[in-house]
């Protein structure tokens, strides 16, 4: 009927779409959501048409056909193994043909008919990247990284490439230069193939491009076929987001001819183009306009310059008088005055954004010659020389400048720092500076700030100004905080410069930075020094470009790249790990608290216990990504290295309070002491089981690894009776109390309290306030990365409390967000320090809402105070607690910003109030909390 192809349309939209986001829940499902799912999709896909499936990409077929033969169990492993592999299988069979071979997990590959697992061109794409596109010696150089997927590249002759451009009828190759490219391997987000080799590099003589000795306009298709383990595949060249690559420049060829990297649909080309107007030339007109000599080689002069708005096609035309005209030889020359205040486009009306979208503060124009026959051309630029700028007096800037296309483009915005030097310092600094143009520059303190893109947190280092430059030296290898100098977290971080205005106020809002962010752009004269890697440090770190002309600093992992990526780790476990545990035990401890995120917790309270036995005992610290300092006393570890994997298989005693790798295997002789890291005050493990924790991805489902350890500790009776269950753990469980409590009851408090205080910078006379807000596990950038929960309003109680009270805030370990620097003063960011204990000994008061802190500071006697202003989404939904939280919280239930300063005004008040509640909570969580949790862990230890 004439019906069929659109229902042919729609089942293949349900196989391909509407149906995956239900396979993809079967890995935390239950056994009821896979019976009814099997169910209902085997009687979907009895009612479709059979020659569907061969259309589908291998990935999906070969799910369907498990699905369709009711092979659950061989679909839940390979669903596993595609979660770690990204579309990823084996190639096996002759060159005509070649089939996917699905070796889940190492072991025998699952059976599947041929028709399913037959190979396409479809199913072995080929992912070319162009990392750069520069010029050298006239010559345009291309180095990227090009493989077909699932065809592994592991040496210089596994992969055979060459290069193609195409124009018409025309079709050049071009030989390729194979070089190493580990890059490759790591970004294939996959852990199965190595394609270390897919690398090139590739010449391109732009005298080729010419006929007959000349150079004619046209457009190339840049392309590169690769050829591997007899398969070979052409693709087109596509760049990464940053660098040359991104935005490649033109080069001048011949006199009145350029070449032109660009892409369109993500494709590059090259684009032979006369230059027949381009600008020759720029000068300030006074009040922020500019005056533009543009040279135009044609026959006819021009009418017009007209300016169109990216974004709304918003035109604006300014008409050539004949003094604006001037004939020039077998040309024009032309001279253009730009007033920035002819280039205005009418903001939204109220009500047009959507709530929490702000207008823009800034326009860009793309200038054309108008000609008297309706015929429109743009113009020409150099995209290396540097933008024009001129600042009117309203303090708006009018930039001219050209398009990594080379094509002229103006700004009209608030001004902007360009950096015309950014140079690395062998000590691992970064010096910057350049030019903060017109008002700007004016009397306002400077700040460089580099930003995360993903996170929100930021590093921001002092900046000096004299007139309109201004210089600053990054530290993005050593960052200073309140756990030391530490390298920025990986990521890309992009500068701006802060410029903070004295508020002009009294009392708390004193000095306050009331300034904006001004991104930081590089001048053109810069780009071919780019990408500049760090020439010291910890981890890599390297300046780059982005959107044509954007600085950020990319940070990569601490990790050796020989460490690198989802297919090293996978060799790691699976070899390295093995080998070393044949090697005998050595007489080491590692400890490990959250993976590597801190330098303290129950951990650390071991160690140093056992430091004081056995003074000569190796201690090794695992620490993640170099962000975390050591304690005195232990040897780092980097997690994911080589190292670490070595200390995991052969370390006799191992210290942690979380979760070990689902890989790690206890040997006979090796201890293994799991500290976990407090009361649960809120459901973990296995009894998330009902609540929305269990639908989320990065949470279910649960880790069950109790076999890997010797020994759990427990706290109190309380976490006794449900550590084992929540956690899956059927071994000893201690009941010790918790090691990292010890020094919250020891005889000297004050000392440690007043450190801390000094380190901090805290004065004397002020009171300390720390909020300590639990995760959100539905606030989530991913499993490992959490965003910062914070309802309390900062600005008001800075208000109300900044006088006479500093507001610490410490985040949960998890959590990658950071309080500004901007906000220091009243507000401390102290998510980073080494130990919170240390910072319960500091704090007069305790704010949180469901965290396990509040069961340690319950030691300290002090005041708590509970901002819970989710209480009924967190206790019905979200997780719930592991007892009556609102019945036994030893403070009151806060549910806004106001209520929590009025309880800070009154704590003599609250602690009356909540003096019996206190007492039994104290009763109920804090008994075995007596100093000595620690030297009973290290008893277990020594034993």
């Amino acid at each position: 009927t004439r019906w069929t192809r659109h229902k042919r349309d729609y089942d293949r939209s349900v196989l391909v779409d509407d149906l995956q986001y239900f396979i993809d829940a079967l890995p935390m499902a239950g056994e009821e959501y896979h019976r009814v799912f099997m169910a209902g999709a085997r009687d979907f896909l009895s009612r479709i048409d059979p020659t569907l499936y061969a259309e589908l990409p291998v990935e999906q077929r070969v799910k369907w056909a498990l699905i369709r033969e009711g092979r659950l169990d061989d679909l839940l492993r390979l669903l596993a193994y595609q979660h770690r592999n990204n579309s990823g299988f084996h190639v096996a069979g002759p060159p005509l043909r070649k089939r996917a071979v699905l070796a889940v997990g190492g072991g025998r590959p699952i059976p599947l008919p041929p028709a399913v697992t037959r190979l396409t061109a479809q199913d072995l794409p080929v992912r070319a990247r162009l990392r750069e596109a520069v010029w050298r010696d006239g010559k345009l150089v291309l180095r990227g990284y090009a493989y077909i997927r699932n065809i592994a590249a592991p040496g210089r002759l596994s992969s055979l490439k060459a290069a193609v451009l195409m124009s018409g009828k025309r079709r050049i190759v071009l030989p390729v230069r194979s070089v190493p490219a580990p890059d490759a391997t790591h970004n294939s987000r996959q852990e199965q193939h190595c394609y270390d080799w897919a690398g090139f590099e590739i010449t391109v003589d732009p005298g080729r491009l010419a006929k007959g000795g000349r150079f004619t306009p046209g457009q190339w298709k840049a392309g590169i076929v690769v050829a591997g383990a007899g398969v070979v595949r052409p693709a087109a060249l596509r760049a990464l987001d940053t660098g040359s690559g991104a935005s490649p420049l033109p080069h001048e060829v011949a006199d009145g001819m350029r070449v032109v990297p660009w892409y369109k649909d993500g494709r590059l080309h090259l684009s032979v183009e006369r230059t027949v107007r381009r600008l020759a030339g720029q000068r300030s007109a006074g009040d922020g306009a500019a005056e533009l000599t543009i040279e135009d080689a044609s026959d006819n002069a021009p009418v017009a310059l007209r300016l169109t708005h990216r974004g709304t096609g918003e035109r604006v035309e300014r008409p050539l008088a004949e003094d604006d005209v001037t004939h020039d030889g077998g040309g024009h020359r032309l001279l253009v005055r730009i007033d920035p205040a002819a280039l205005t486009v009418p903001d939204p009306a109220a009500g047009e954004l959507p709530e929490g979208i702000a207008g823009e503060t800034g326009a860009t124009w793309d200038p054309a010659l108008v000609y008297p026959d309706g015929r429109t051309a743009r113009i020409a630029a150099d995209p290396t020389e540097p933008a024009g700028r001129q600042v009117d007096g309203a303090g708006r800037e009018l930039v001219v400048t050209a398009t990594a296309a080379g094509n002229l483009v103006l700004h009209t915005r608030a001004p902007e720092p360009f950096a015309d030097r950014v140079a690395w310092r062998p000590d691992g600094t970064l010096e910057v500076a350049g030019v903060l143009p017109g008002a700007a520059a004016g009397p306002a303190r400077l700040t460089a700030v580099l930003r995360h893109s993903r996170f929100a947190t930021e590093a921001a280092f002092p900046a000096d100004r004299d007139g309109e430059r201004f210089t600053a030296v990054l530290r993005p290898a050593a960052v200073p905080s309140c756990a030391g100098e530490r390298p920025l977290r990986e990521g890309r971080w992009y500068l701006f410069l802060r410029t903070a205005e004295q508020s002009g106020a009294a009392g708390p809002d004193a000095g306050r930075p009331d300034g904006v962010d001004l991104p930081v752009r590089l001048c053109p004269t810069l780009f071919t020094a780019l990408p500049a890697v760090c020439p010291a440090g910890p981890k890599p770190l390297t300046v780059d470009r982005r959107f044509h002309d954007r600085m950020f600093i990319e940070a990569g992992p601490a990790v050796p790249d020989a460490d690198r990526g989802p297919y090293r780790q996978r060799l790691l476990r699976e070899e390295h790990y093995p080998r070393r545990r044949t090697r005998p035990l050595r007489e080491t401890v590692l400890f490990s608290s959250f993976d590597g995120r801190c330098a303290g917790d129950s951990p650390r309270a071991v160690h140093e216990e056992l430091a004081r036995r056995e003074p000569a005992a190796e201690h090794l610290w695992v620490v993640r990504d170099a962000r975390a300092a050591a304690p005195a006393g232990t040897r780092p570890v980097l997690l994911g290295s080589a190292e670490w994997h070595e200390a995991l298989a052969r370390s006799r005693r191992v210290v942690t309070n979380t979760h070990l790798p689902e890989w790690f295997v206890r040997r006979a002789g090796q201890q293994v002491l799991q500290t976990w890291h407090g009361t649960p005050v809120k459901r973990i493990g296995s009894d998330l089981a009902g609540t929305l924790c269990a639908d989320l991805v990065h949470l279910w489902p649960q880790p069950r690894r109790g076999h890997q350890w010797s020994v759990l500790l427990s706290p109190n009776a309380h976490s006794t009776a449900l550590l084992g269950r929540a956690l899956g753990y059927e071994g000893e469980i201690r009941e010790t109390g918790l090691p990292r409590t010890d020094v919250l009851v020891s005889g000297d408090r004050d000392k440690p309290a007043r450190r801390v205080r000094e380190r901090l910078g805290v004065p004397e006379d002020k009171k300390v306030v720390l909020y300590a807000p639990t995760q959100r596990d539905d606030k989530a950038y991913d499993a490992d990365h959490y965003q910062l929960h914070l309802p309390l309003d900062l600005a008001h109680a800075r208000a109300a409390l900044g006088d006479d009270h500093v507001l610490l805030l410490r985040s949960h370990p998890l959590v990658a967000d950071r309080v500004p620097d901007r906000e220091r003063g009243f507000v401390r960011d102290v998510s980073d320090f080494p130990d919170a204990m240390e910072l319960l000994l500091a704090a007069d008061v305790l704010v949180t809402d469901y965290s396990s802190l509040a069961v340690d500071f319950a030691n300290t006697g002090r005041p708590m105070l509970f901002l819970t202003p989710d209480l009924a989404h967190f206790r019905d939904t979200l997780r719930g607690f592991t007892f009556d939280f609102e019945a036994q919280a030893p403070g009151p239930l806060l549910s806004d910003t106001g209520e929590l300063v009025d309880a800070l005004r009154d704590l003599d008040g609250v602690a009356g109030r909540s003096a019996e509640a206190y007492a039994r909570f104290r009763a109920a969580y804090c008994a075995r909390d007596d100093g000595g949790a620690a030297a009973r862990a290290a008893d277990l230890l020594l034993g």
